[in-house]
């Protein structure tokens, strides 16, 4: 018997749980498909929001529409699930005494007071941190839980019979011109919420993927009763319970999902410049960071199939503009906007010339399209 839904979605880390989570609201049906073996850079991340970019002290890229819409899924999501999930706080960046020139300094040129205090603090009081000249604080900071996202968006989609847990087979994907099928479904559209695999995608040949792996430590710290963020060569971040998480690395080479000495390692002695108490090892965990070359997200329909789209590419900025763009895309699929954010649509890995048809033609034929 065939099942019929607007959408398949491919993946089941941040990107695909916000899209199904979108079409959802907008009273639309979903299958998503989620390999059990697969790993997610999602159950690795710390989940840290940050709307400032600290070395140029800047604001985060699009965050004056993206953190409103952030706070607002994620309170729509803790309502739909029943889960605390989102936990709004401040970050510490420690300073040197030109540190805190700079921040000053740029705090008003670059128009970020909504987000930090302008003036650096001189007096922050734990002795169980190394002294700093001073600190400077986001106020708009704070963390999700990712984990727990995910997990119970898995329950979630399984109570509505709109998951299943097995690998997704290209070869049984086939792509029509007013629909596409796959086994016993067919839906309106196909959307892949890949992550990193997202490379070896057939119908994706033509992005330019530059994914980072990142590792994390997770430490038990009994007397450091720290509730804010600390941010100075590595994030220490508290997760409750006298546990912090401890991060991140970024390697560009060796992009595998396993944990390594030399990170540790790195890890640890970056820490002990913050504070000299002695941690306990809980866990040390490995991701890859889903990045585009330009380190912007790729959304939209693929130009040559429109039956085919992609959320992708949401990095280590993934917590704050994933609810962005999943409500911009599932506006777009669904048919009230035909808006794609530019710097984000997948176009603009598709934009051709005279000279470059014959190989795009090419492109094409190797990206799966001969199933047409």
């Amino acid at each position: 018997m065939t099942m019929n839904v607007d959408f398949i979605l491919v993946g089941q880390g941040l990107a695909g749980t916000l899209l199904a989570s979108e079409l959802f609201r907008q009273n639309k049906t979903v299958l998503v498909f989620d390999d059990p073996a697969a790993p997610k850079a999602s159950l690795v991340a710390a989940g840290i929001i940050n709307p400032v970019v600290f070395r140029r002290m800047t604001k985060s890229w699009l965050v004056d529409d993206a953190f409103p819409q952030m706070e607002k899924t994620y309170h729509q999501l803790e309502d739909l699930l029943e889960e605390e999930l989102y936990y709004p706080g401040r970050m510490l960046k420690f300073l040197s005494e030109e540190g805190a020139v700079f921040w000053k300094k740029k705090a008003f040129a670059n128009q970020i007071e909504t987000y930090i205090d302008a003036e650096t603090n001189l007096n922050f009081r734990n002795s169980n941190i190394t002294n700093h000249y001073s600190f400077g604080c986001v106020n708009k900071s704070g963390r999700l839980d990712l984990q727990k996202l995910i997990s119970a968006s898995s329950e979630f989609l399984t109570q509505q019979n709109s998951l299943r847990k097995v690998k997704f087979d290209f070869e049984e994907l086939s792509i029509k011109a007013d629909l596409v099928s796959y086994e016993d479904i067919t839906a309106e559209k196909i959307i892949f919420c890949e992550g990193p695999s997202a490379d070896r995608n057939p119908y994706f040949q033509n992005l330019k993927f530059k994914h980072s792996k990142g590792e994390i430590i997770e430490l038990k710290i009994l007397e450091l009763n720290m509730n804010e963020i600390i941010s100075d060569e590595v994030f220490v971040m508290p997760a409750g319970n006298d546990r912090y998480k401890v991060g991140a690395t970024y390697t560009w080479d060796a992009l595998n999902w396993e944990t390594t000495d030399s990170a540790r390692e790195e890890l640890l002695a970056k820490f002990k410049k913050i504070t000299q108490l002695i941690p306990e090892m809980i866990s040390q965990k490995a991701g890859i960071r889903p990045t585009m070359h330009d380190r912007k997200p790729v959304i939209g329909v693929h130009p040559e199939c429109p039956r085919i789209g992609i959320f992708n590419g949401l990095g280590s900025k993934g917590v704050l503009l994933g609810p962005y763009f999943a409500r911009q895309l599932a506006d777009y699929l669904v048919g009230i906007s035909d808006f794609i954010h530019p710097e984000a649509d997948i176009k603009r890995y598709f934009k051709s010339s005279p000279s470059s048809d014959q190989g795009a033609k090419k492109g094409i034929l190797r990206s799966g399209f001969e199933k047409l």
